[in-house]
């Protein structure tokens, strides 16, 4: 009898010592749709400016809303390159909290993702002149041959402004497990 009753209370000690309860969380590398209410360029900014961003439709894990709609991205202007002679401006935007819609603020890691990488601009500009070059070639049957090539001449326009409107594609990816 001593016996069966230890193996129940072993049993009870064993079985609730290894069962943790689930705890809903977003995954690293998780995508979610934003878009800003007003214009941001690289006009504007500088370094280290706050920028907001909205979230237009609830993101859910399980049953439960980890993000619901209305919540806010807070974020900060993380890397800012003006134009320049050939080069277009570049920013970088990361997120630092997510300010819910009753106003509790969550420290949330994330970047900003433009429609293929963090970095938005950047590019180079397009060539303000082309020179000519030909190319002599030697084709069977034919004394004369080459060809008319257009090279860039290594003169570039200046580059411009990039900005996020509200129509754009962005989306935030964050960095860390997102626990709701």
């Amino acid at each position: 009898m001593l016996k069966k009753i230890l193996l129940i209370i072993f049993t009870i000690i064993v079985t609730k010592t290894f069962c943790l309860a689930y705890e809903p969380y977003l995954p690293k590398g998780s995508l979610i749709k934003v878009y800003t209410r007003i214009p941001i360029t690289t006009e504007q900014l500088e370094e280290g400016s706050r920028v907001y961003f909205i979230v237009p439709s609830d993101v859910w894990v399980l049953e439960q809303k980890a993000i619901e709609k209305g919540d806010i991205f807070e974020g900060y202007v993380s890397m800012l390159k003006m134009p320049v002679q050939g080069v277009n401006a570049a920013m970088s935007i990361t997120i630092t909290n997510i300010i819910k819609t009753d106003g509790q603020n969550y420290n949330v890691k994330g970047r900003l993702i433009f429609s293929n990488s963090d970095i938005l601009g950047g590019n180079l500009t397009n060539p303000a002149s082309y020179n000519t070059t030909i190319h002599p070639r030697k084709v069977y049957g034919n004394i004369w041959g080459g060809s008319l090539q257009y090279v860039p001449s290594g003169e570039y326009e200046f580059g411009h402004h990039v900005g996020i409107n509200s129509r754009d594609n962005i989306f935030v990816q964050i960095d860390e497990d997102y626990y709701i």
